[in-house]
């Protein structure tokens, strides 16, 4: 059992938004905290590795100590890997979880030991970091559900198909929902929702530049016609 002002939020949380705390803190003043932190030891006292929810609930209900399980400090890649691991069956946001692979392969790890490391399948471990990949308005567009993850790993698929070629002159990479983007004009005309929902690039929805955008995939199909910049010449 450790006091509540020696633990402390992990500085490198993957989870972002905690929620609504109420019902949880209501059911810690009845019950107390029944499933252990997990902390590890620092110079001034202890971080959360998992366990955040419980901790910022525990203050709202006004415990003095909570039940804890003490590891060693590691790094930011070990704890990481270990808040990904304790978060795999706890509705962690799509965004959240791509962030932390992304943070994880920038240290160095491939995508099969983030796999190792965290719990998750390599096609899961790949997926989330095409979405960290992806503008920030998409990504947008992903936390707040108006496209789904499968969306937005294809939409990545076709940033990535853009913005690669074997010219030896390569082309700008094209501008995303923007007003000079290709399809922006033909997003402006469709979309009827500009009063009740987020407006991209001065031009339309999040769902009507998906649609514009898979209706520009099927003609390009039909006709076999290459991949070209998303922007304006």
């Amino acid at each position: 059992m450790i006091p509540l002002e020696r633990i402390h939020p992990h500085r490198g949380n993957i989870r972002k938004d905690l929620g609504d705390l109420t019902e949880l803190a209501t059911s810690i003043r009845a019950r107390g905290v029944l499933q252990p932190l997990v902390v590890a030891q620092t110079g001034r006292g202890f971080v959360v590795l998992d366990g955040h929810r419980r901790l910022a609930a525990a203050k709202l209900a006004g415990v003095a100590t909570v039940p804890c399980l003490a590891v060693k400090a590691g790094d930011d890649e070990r704890d990481t890997a270990v808040m990904l691991a304790a978060a795999m069956h706890k509705a962690l946001e799509p965004i959240e979880r791509a962030a932390a692979f992304k943070r994880l392969r920038r240290r160095g790890l491939s995508v099969s030991e983030i796999a190792r490391r965290t719990g998750y399948s390599t096609s899961t471990v790949s997926q989330g970091l095409m979405i960290a990949d992806l503008p920030a308005e998409a990504q947008d567009m992903v936390a707040e559900k108006q496209i789904t993850v499968t969306q937005a790993t294809q939409m990545a698929r076709e940033v990535r198909r853009s913005s690669t070629g074997t010219a030896s002159v390569r082309a700008p990479r094209p501008a995303w929902f923007t007003p000079e983007h290709r399809l922006a004009p033909a997003v402006r005309a469709a979309c009827g929702h500009t009063e009740t929902r987020k407006v991209l690039g001065k031009a339309g929805c999040g769902q009507c530049w998906e649609d514009a955008i898979r209706f520009d995939e099927r003609e390009r199909a039909a006709t076999r016609q290459p991949v070209t910049s998303g922007a304006t010449s």
